[in-house]
């Protein structure tokens, strides 16, 4: 947004306090796991933990043949996990509190990547760079990375309501300036294009979160329609930003004109070249919405329906929005195995040391011999972001549903 808007500051040690506890995960009878069970009437769904028929589960009496992780020997499974890569604006707008929140927009963004990362960092590498610049004269310096793309934590962290330190790392480096400037994403993405499609892994993708309208290019001259002070009916000096009076003529600041185009093209060359953008509009980005809808179809991520990018207004909006971006990104319901299992008949599925049965519909079912699929609601829970470990193993007779 608007590099000139005040900046707000204040300690970053109250992100802590912001997080809810995650899932702490637990087996009352190493002898007697619960078992995954459809709830009654439900779709799945990813609301609240698997096991506390929130989520589309409920815990009912295991099967009697059925002893915490029965089996011998574990069959892993193949592990390529892709590249999650925040770029997220801090221009001096996102230092404002939305509506009804204690915590500034910037606050926010780091909140819900907190929750995300812990529901599912372990499954991703991921790294984080933030725009403009830090220390920048003008406020329109292209962006700078601040966490280069690496493995999560182990969710041994997650499954006890903590970060891990890898966590904690990118949390700080993410705190240490307060937002200030204005929003070169254009800029910003190009310079980064040669890190991000550099990245080794299956797959990479970018979550572009930002409060306004890319600007900072000087050399654009705009009508009414794309000057960022008439947009937004700036008043002030003497001067009223309406349809009457074009503010961004004859002279053209920083952080006037909307750069729609420049920065379109350079989503959609991250496209081209392989790597999706999901584009994430906090709050304040609303005027901007047929720009945002643009940068999410020319990322490959558009949603169905008016709103192709995720246009979030609080803070339980974001994190839902982040966490479903999350899923979507680290989750599979189809699981290659590293090693063929010697008797197909032997075999077992755990999420966090609840045994799934093997079900054709609402459990989990080869797709071939070394490779087997989660369905129906199992799926729903594996995608929700809330299983923290799947574990195969081999040695005991199937558990049937």
């Amino acid at each position: 947004m608007l590099w000139f808007w005040p900046v707000f500051s204040r300690s970053w040690a109250v992100l802590g306090l912001a997080l809810s506890a995650m899932i702490e995960l637990s087996c009352s009878s190493r002898e007697h796991p619960p078992v995954f069970e459809p709830a009654p009437g439900s779709s799945g769904g990813s609301a609240g933990a698997p096991g506390d028929g929130a989520g589309g589960f409920k815990l009912v009496d295991p099967m009697p043949d059925a002893s915490a992780l029965c089996g011998d020997q574990q069959i892993p499974a193949i592990s390529d996990p892709p590249n999650l890569y925040f770029v997220i604006d801090r221009s001096g707008s996102m230092g404002d509190y939305p509506a009804g929140s204690a915590f500034t927009k910037y606050e926010n963004a780091l909140i819900a990547i907190q929750a995300t990362l812990r529901a599912v960092g372990h499954r991703v590498r991921y790294g984080v760079a933030v725009y403009p610049a830090f220390l920048n004269a003008d406020g329109c310096a292209p962006g700078q990375e601040l966490f280069p793309i690496s493995p999560g934590d182990p969710p041994t962290y997650a499954a006890m309501g903590k970060n891990g330190p890898i966590l904690d790392d990118l949390l700080e480096r993410l705190g240490v300036n307060p937002p200030s400037g204005g929003t070169p994403t254009a800029g910003t993405l190009r310079k980064l294009e040669p890190t991000i499609l550099g990245l080794e892994g299956k797959k990479s993708y970018v979550v572009l979160m930002t409060d306004g309208a890319p600007n900072c290019n000087v050399a654009l001259r705009c009508d009414v329609d794309a000057c960022i002070p008439n947009i937004e009916h700036y008043t002030g000096s003497g001067v009223i930003c309406d349809d009457s009076y074009n503010c961004c003529a004859p002279k053209v600041r920083l952080g006037d004109c909307v750069d729609a185009d420049d920065s379109e093209a350079a989503v959609r060359d991250f496209e081209k070249a392989g790597v999706d953008t999901f584009i994430v509009g906090m709050p304040g980005s609303e005027a901007y919405h047929a720009l945002l809808n643009r940068l999410a179809n020319s990322g490959n991520t558009a949603r169905p329906g008016k709103t192709a990018y995720y246009a979030v207004s609080d803070t339980d909006e974001l994190s839902a929005a982040l966490r479903s971006i999350g899923a979507r990104v680290a989750i599979s319901c189809d699981l290659p195995l590293a090693e063929t299992p010697e008797d197909p008949d032997l075999v077992n599925v755990y999420f966090d040391d609840q045994i799934v049965p093997k079900s054709e519909d609402d459990g989990w079912r080869y797709t071939n011999a070394s490779a087997i699929e989660f369905v129906g609601p199992t799926c729903d829970a594996l995608s929700s972001g809330n299983v923290l470990n799947v574990q195969v193993l081999s040695g005991c007779p199937t558990v049937l549903r």
